[in-house]
């Protein structure tokens, strides 16, 4: 297979029971007479999309909202237009509310060709769990792991969010033994960001939220115990054991493309960044390009060097320089960080430049200074 035609496929599944009261995504309820046409229109959208830039796909990410809402005969279906154009060994990811043991048939999911699941967990403790609006407990969220478990999944994902109301170092290591307990191949530890408009901004909840400071030392916390655990950091949210890296996710820090498929999904092909409207109705009823909305052209070296900055390996500069040209030379970007290396914010190593934990806390900053000087 012509690598050169490979690339990512995302489907944005905009279907939940209810909305946390942090989540900023598009998604909300809606019922069963929803998913037959939107699981037919996205059957359309691959085939459109796929001939149109005739592209085969290494990866397939069912994200959302709660994809494995759809039920499995939604996306078994998904799954057979997929086929076609899925490479033989492709990765592909449903993510799942952790409470969905008894309603969802993993054994479907994986005959169907799904080899990946993550699972939106945040917490292991309950009463964080109920100050997020989550809808599952701890129990319910072991419970569904082995059952994907017992189906045959054998890389699993579980989500944890850091800085939330309530969560004390001992709730967060608990949190972390939970999910490593299991026996889960990736742990996704994000800190949580309280967007304008949802319902936790208005809430008095957001007093118990931590400060930015506590915020961070909960970030070198859990980078320090995974590590512990056999998680290794590739990304500055993501830890793996065993080489269990997103596949699909790390295309996006590598500047690889992808086409994305759904309300509010964002695709990168042929250096054009593009998104669809947050808009079902839209969707569903408007011809796709229609419901395209330019971003910005991407692949520059800027972008590049920033998105590689976000993975543990870091940026080589010889590297970007011998792809971009236009880049800053190579002892010029070396020049640039090594100033950060003795406080020990990043680790410059046979050419290499690498931001630490500590670093990736003031990451946007540090490449700024890093790129531009």
């Amino acid at each position: 297979m012509n690598k050169k035609t490979e690339a990512g496929l995302y489907i944005h599944v905009p279907f939940c029971i209810q909305k946390c009261r942090y989540c900023d995504f598009y998604s909300f309820p809606k019922g069963e007479e929803y998913f037959e046409r939107y699981k037919n229109r996205v059957k359309e959208a691959i085939d459109f999309y796929s001939k149109k830039y005739a592209r085969c796909y290494n990866s397939l990410y069912f994200g959302g909202g709660t994809p494995l809402l759809l039920k499995e005969k939604h996306l078994c279906d998904i799954m057979e237009c997929a086929k076609p154009y899925l490479s033989p060994k492709a990765e592909v990811t449903a993510e799942g509310n952790p409470g969905a043991a008894e309603r969802v048939d993993f054994s479907a999911l994986r005959n169907a060709g799904i080899n990946r699941l993550s699972f939106g967990l945040q917490s292991a403790d309950d009463k964080e769990l109920a100050a997020l609006g989550r809808i599952h407990t701890a129990k319910e969220a072991a419970e569904t792991v082995k059952a994907a478990q017992k189906a045959g999944f054998d890389n699993i994902s579980l989500d944890l969010m850091l800085g939330i109301p309530y969560q004390t170092e001992e709730s967060l290591i608990n949190s972390i033994d939970f999910c490593a307990n299991l026996g889960v191949q990736h742990i996704s530890c994000y800190m949580l960001k309280i967007e304008e408009g949802t319902p936790l901004a208005k809430s008095e909840l957001r007093f118990l939220c931590a400060d930015d400071e506590k915020a961070a030392d909960l970030y070198l916390l859990a980078c320090e115990e995974l590590e512990k655990r056999g998680f290794a950091q590739y990304e500055i949210s993501n830890f793996a054991k065993n080489g269990k890296h997103s596949f699909h996710n790390t295309r996006y820090w590598l500047d690889d493309e992808y086409i994305g498929i759904g309300p509010s999904a964002h695709s990168f092909m042929e250096g054009r960044r593009f998104y669809t409207e947050r808009n079902i109705n839209d969707f569903l009823e408007k011809p796709f390009e229609e419901n395209e909305r330019e971003e910005s052209s991407g692949g520059g070296w800027e972008e590049y060097a920033m998105l590689r900055l976000r993975l543990a390996e870091g940026l080589d500069p010889v590297e970007l320089f011998a792809k971009f040209p236009e880049a800053p030379m190579p002892n010029e970007l070396l020049a640039n960080a090594a100033p950060f290396e003795k406080p020990g914010l990043l680790k410059i190593t046979n050419g290499r430049i690498a931001l630490t934990p500590k670093g990736f806390l003031l990451s946007n900053a540090l490449t700024a200074e890093i790129l531009f000087g």
